[in-house]
């Protein structure tokens, strides 16, 4: 079965844009350059959603190791490599996606692409004094306090899954900074040969041809790890508020899941919204700052301006994907593209009918008392 994130590339082909699925898993989609700039993005179905008690923060550090030590080049080689081509090697993702990009020349793309993306995903070696400086960037990274807060009331597990890199793996000062690094070591082979296969895989190019991204593809077919399944989870109506000094702000979630992702983009345009998916769940999530706009957003379901909305979602796409670039392929890459022209008005109204009358998760910052409970809305 094809993920949201597939079917929203698949899209993508009505505005020129190419797809092709492969029978490894893989789909491939071409986007058009609007700049001389080329890129290359693999986006794998790994994240926070596959840890488990035993692996907090892993999908974060992991991130973090690719691009190292792999059976084709050194880290400093590949480092020089990019930089002296002029190229940008980075990763990114969110707790579904892992997505590892090389930007470059159109001179330089393939041969940075096959010399430094395609084996830093399918030949990592996780050398245990290469770990130092990746740990120490995991262990900086941030995690949005709004993600954890909504993901701990509106999803089942709560707080298991956290973006950011909190599992410590020994002491700040160990006696023995070996020890570490080897804990560190396995920590990142093991989350990688366990989720990063080529199940459901995305590779988006951007200004490069159909036949290179062909190629790349191909290269990635050699790929030999798994991808184990995350522990599954469902939408869950609970609340968490956080005090804090400021003006308040309530963030609403409503469940989504099993409605048509484009229909649940256009009633989230329509509350000034997005979808947020998480392993097979979909929840629109809105904010609102004051218990009059709450009141009002959560009002205009039961009469739901379709056509409004619907240019909304149109006019959000458009700009997401007209931003250059770079930002149309990260949003290809972590699902975040859906086809709204095709929705039928009657099930957008349908749809926000349901969601009126549905429980709904909360999250509350600021003033803990100045919105209501999520069982009175």
């Amino acid at each position: 079965m094809r993920t949201t994130l597939t079917k929203s590339a698949q899209a993508l082909v009505q505005a020129n844009a190419s797809t092709q699925v492969y029978s490894s898993g893989i789909t491939a989609v071409a986007l058009p350059a609007s700049s001389p700039a080329c890129q290359i993005a693999v986006s794998i179905k790994a994240g926070a959603a596959n840890e488990t008690a035993s692996t907090l923060g892993a999908a974060t550090f992991t991130r973090y190791t690719v691009g190292l030590s792999n059976f084709r080049n050194t880290a400093t080689l590949q480092q020089r490599m990019v930089n002296l081509m002029g190229g940008e090697f980075e990763t990114f993702g969110n707790r579904e996606r892992t997505v590892v990009s090389i930007s470059a020349g159109p001179k330089a793309i393939e041969e940075l692409t096959t010399d430094v993306l395609v084996p830093s995903i399918n030949q990592p070696l996780f050398l245990k004094y290469e770990m130092f400086h990746p740990w120490s960037q995991a262990k900086a990274a941030g995690s949005c306090p709004v993600d954890n807060a909504f993901h701990q009331a509106s999803f089942t597990g709560g707080l298991s899954n956290n973006n950011g890199f909190t599992g410590g793996y020994g002491s700040e000062n160990p006696a023995m900074l070996e020890e570490r690094d080897e804990i560190l070591e396995n920590l990142a082979r093991n989350f990688h040969h366990s989720h990063y296969g080529t199940e459901d895989m995305v590779v988006v190019g951007s200004g490069v041809s159909e036949s290179f991204l062909q190629k790349v593809v191909t290269q990635l077919q050699d790929n030999t790890f798994s991808n184990k399944a995350g522990v599954a989870s469902k939408f869950h109506a609970g609340q968490v508020r956080i005090a804090r000094p400021g003006a308040s702000v309530a963030v609403v979630g409503i469940n989504a899941t099993g409605t048509d992702s484009a229909v649940a983009g256009v009633v989230a345009a329509g509350l000034g919204g997005k979808v947020v998916s998480y392993t097979g769940n979909q929840v629109i999530q809105f904010s609102a700052h004051s218990p009059a706009e709450l009141s009002a957003k959560l009002g205009s379901l039961a009469s739901f301006d379709v056509a409004s909305a619907l240019t909304n979602a149109s006019l959000a796409q458009a700009i997401q994907l007209g931003s250059g670039d770079k930002a149309a392929v990260a949003a290809v890459a972590t699902g975040q593209v859906s086809n709204v022209s095709g929705v039928i008005s009657d099930e957008v109204s349908a749809f926000a009918a349901e969601a009126a009358a549905s429980a709904k998760s909360l999250v509350v910052f600021g003033d803990v008392h100045a919105f209501p409970q999520n069982s009175e809305i």
